[in-house]
């Protein structure tokens, strides 16, 4: 009983802000509807055999081509022959992402084979997503000492937008973001009282993030170069020497072990180091990156933000009677936090640049990194309350109230990528799945994936770009409907980009149906129901 009440006392906190989060990630992956489509290409990637994209299901191209339904599982689901990391390598060697993350969706996927859901990829990232948050909480003990600090931080980031979207989004972000944390918190070790094991730790952890996600290396490489300094400063010469040597063997091992990043780092793809130094020469267009992802993110988060404002604004006044107080005799452990906490500051602005597209999810891994501003306010908290009584009292209602806090803004503001619109579109398809599906489209492989999860509807879908094939004729004859679904390829940057305009009269011209319905649009392409 004792035992219990002693683990209890230390890791209570910890246990309520866990079960807290796991209890809002279920909430929200229930509540998801839809993927986007990198989510897909998780599925494809990871579990379709040497065949890294649809095209190369339907055997190279998707013009006048049909795809069945068993097709399109084949390409997200693994089959009964079990086990295959080769291919899951081959396909990543195709791609333009090192394969560790695909590696580890392939091994879930084997518990449930033949099956498509949602769950796949939501178990494997809640997984992650969980050791994200306890390795951020050992890094704040390291940092500080303090379980109530180290529970308030993983309850502020576990509990945050850009955290749950984290989660939510099937995709390598998440294990890019645990590994970011585990680098940080060797290097915090490290700081704080070298050993020898740590050395290996730091080189195997450089290896597995950057085998799961090249924009790792930007936080990596300045967090290292960090460390540098932070060892000649403190003349820790034989510690400097051990750690260059293993931070760089991890870089080997990643071109010993997929040797393709070569290639893919210095091809010139929208996914790939050429277009991010184009990116990076761009200087014209960085005002316009910041401003495209500033705005949102601000607007986004003005309301939750107002609330966090109470609570750092007496925060932030006891803080300053901590620093006097504290003095010098008192350790602030202001040189481990910036070792930490700078490389990501350094890094967000840099990624923001170089990143293809402008979206906040190139820098997730970040974000746990950049709580520590908060964490390292509730060090100096503490340091102002000093040792007061009933101070176990106070240290866990200050954790409610910031747990409380952070369900607060998780209420508020839920994460991306949950796709509630992907309700509609399913409902919009569903009186016409048992008809014909055409897929207008010049052949590449972006928007059929985006519009797999619909698509899966059908029967069958046929795939063409052109309104006179006569292979489309051949396609509807053999189906004799009154009405017909067509998806039209409208995304001039990933693909095509018909005019539905021009598409639908030719298509109206060219087969028995005289009337035309717009069903739903997004961004890569238009459904319409085609009657006669």
């Amino acid at each position: 009983m004792d035992k219990l009440q002693n683990a209890l006392r230390r890791y209570g906190a910890l246990l309520l802000v866990l079960l807290t989060i796991l209890g809002v990630c279920l909430l929200f992956s229930y509540r998801k509807s839809g993927m986007f489509i990198d989510e897909i290409y998780t599925y494809g990637l990871s579990n379709s055999h040497y065949a890294p994209y649809l095209s190369d299901v339907a055997g190279g191209t998707l013009r006048d081509q049909v795809l069945t339904r068993q097709d399109l599982l084949d390409y997200v689901t693994v089959g009964w022959d079990g086990l295959d990391l080769g291919s899951v390598y081959y396909n990543q060697v195709r791609d333009v992402h090192p394969p560790l993350y695909y590696w580890l969706f392939h091994l879930v996927s084997q518990l449930t084979p033949h099956v498509f859901s949602k769950w796949t990829g939501l178990a494997l990232d809640g997984l992650i997503y969980l050791c994200a948050c306890l390795l951020l909480w050992r890094l704040v003990r390291t940092l500080y000492g303090s379980r109530y600090n180290a529970a308030a931080t993983v309850a502020l980031y576990g509990l945050s937008t850009i955290g749950l979207s984290t989660m939510v989004m099937i995709r390598m972000y998440v294990l890019m973001t645990a590994l970011t944390v585990l680098l940080a918190l060797l290097v915090a070790k490290l700081a704080k009282e070298p050993r020898p094991w740590l050395y290996p730790a730091v080189a195997l952890t450089v290896f597995l993030g950057l085998m799961t996600q090249y924009y790792f290396v930007f936080y990596a490489f300045f967090l290292c170069a960090g460390y540098v300094f932070y060892a000649l400063f403190r003349k820790k010469f034989k510690s400097l020497a051990l750690f260059v040597v293993c931070a760089f063997a991890g870089v080997g091992l990643l071109l010993l072990c997929f040797p393709a990043c070569l290639d893919q780092l210095f091809a010139e793809k929208l996914v790939s180091g050429g277009n991010a130094l184009e990116n990076l020469r761009d200087t014209a267009g960085y005002a316009e990156r910041f401003t495209l992802l500033i705005r949102p993110l601000r607007l986004k988060y003005l309301k939750a933000a107002r609330y966090t404002a109470l609570f750092l604004l007496p925060t932030l006044l006891l803080c300053c009677r901590g620093v006097l107080r504290a003095g010098r005799e008192k350790r602030l452990v202001i040189a481990p936090t910036a070792l930490i906490l700078l490389p990501a500051l350094i890094a967000l602005p840099l990624v923001t640049v170089i990143s293809p597209v402008i979206e906040n999810r190139y820098f997730y891994n970040l974000i746990p990194i950049l709580v520590l501003i908060v964490s390292f306010l509730l060090h100096l908290l503490e340091e102002a309350l000093g040792e007061r009584k009933h101070g176990e009292l106070w240290k866990n209602a200050a954790v409610l109230a910031v747990l409380a806090l952070a369900l607060w803004e998780a209420r508020t503001i839920p994460p991306d990528y949950l796709y509630p619109q992907y309700r509609d579109y399913d409902a919009a398809l569903a009186p016409y799945a048992a008809g014909p599906c055409v897929y207008m489209t010049d052949g590449y492989f972006a928007p059929v994936t985006q519009d797999l999860l619909q698509l899966l509807a059908f029967d069958d879908v046929f795939l063409t770009g052109d309104a006179d094939s006569p292979a489309l004729d051949a396609y509807l004859a053999a189906r004799e409907a009154a009405d017909c679904v067509v998806f039209i390829d409208v995304s001039p940057f990933w693909s095509s980009g018909f005019d539905a305009d021009t598409m639908l009269p030719a298509l109206l011209e060219s087969t028995e149906f005289s009337a035309s319905e717009l069903l739903y649009e997004n961004e890569l392409s238009a459904a319409y129901l085609l009657s006669k």
